[in-house]
């Protein structure tokens, strides 16, 4: 078991100040299918959504998320989830939403907070498997591994410039601190596929990775 982390990656006494099975509720789908599928973290939703299991308990997560049973999830709503035993916290929430929130509504319908909870698990999961010395912290080859790993293809100057702005303590990238610098590297993926759909941007993808190549002929 990797040090610090709860296999659930919700707390196992359920959402703070919930108080069992919750009510059904309508789930509020404000962003249009094709927008959806469109958008850069469709995979996380459609790989999640093949796993009837999970995806049905996604959906008890998420009601016992919205609190205020409006369908949708917003960043302080976001911020009290239990990922991996300890709460995103706000400034996070706010990073992370601003990735996944496609119509810039302030809040997440179920199909976007399904495809977050597989952006979670899959940096999670890059980060425990780059701390191959299990310190809890990665520098910055690990960092680079890390974020590779993640889908994420940088250069070595962009990884290095990563670790000087999220290293707040200089002893490499917590978890925490790997999260806010992955969630800062979503939003940038979301405003690239923006520019895709408003043909700005040339581009040319892989199965897992992108690389960009950036073509101003389309304005």
């Amino acid at each position: 078991m990797y040090p610090g982390y709860n296999p659930n990656p919700y707390s196992t006494g359920g959402y703070p100040g919930s108080t069992g099975p919750v009510q059904t509720t309508t789930t509020v789908t404000r962003t249009t299918t094709a927008a959806f599928n469109n958008s850069w973290y469709a995979p996380y939703y459609h790989q999640i959504q093949q796993n009837a299991s999970q995806f049905n308990s996604l959906q008890y997560w998420f009601q016992s998320v919205d609190r205020d049973r409006s369908g949708s999830i917003s960043a302080n709503e976001l911020a009290m989830v239990q990922f991996y035993g300890r709460p995103l916290g706000f400034p996070c929430a706010v990073k992370i939403l601003r990735a996944f929130d496609q119509d810039r509504s302030g809040s997440i319908d179920f199909r976007e907070y399904v495809a977050l909870h597989g952006f979670l698990q899959t940096i999670s999961s890059a980060f425990m498997m780059a701390d191959r010395d299990r310190s809890g912290t990665l520098d910055p080859t690990e960092i680079f591994t890390a974020l590779s790993g993640a889908g994420f293809l940088l250069t070595q100057p962009t990884v290095i410039s990563i670790c000087r702005r999220y290293n707040n303590t200089g002893m490499g990238l917590s978890f925490d601190s790997f999260l806010m610098a992955a969630a800062h590297l979503a939003i940038g993926t979301r405003e690239f596929f923006n520019l895709i759909i408003s043909n700005r941007l040339l581009c040319f993808f892989s199965q897992k990775h992108f690389s960009m190549e950036r073509s101003y002929a389309l304005r």
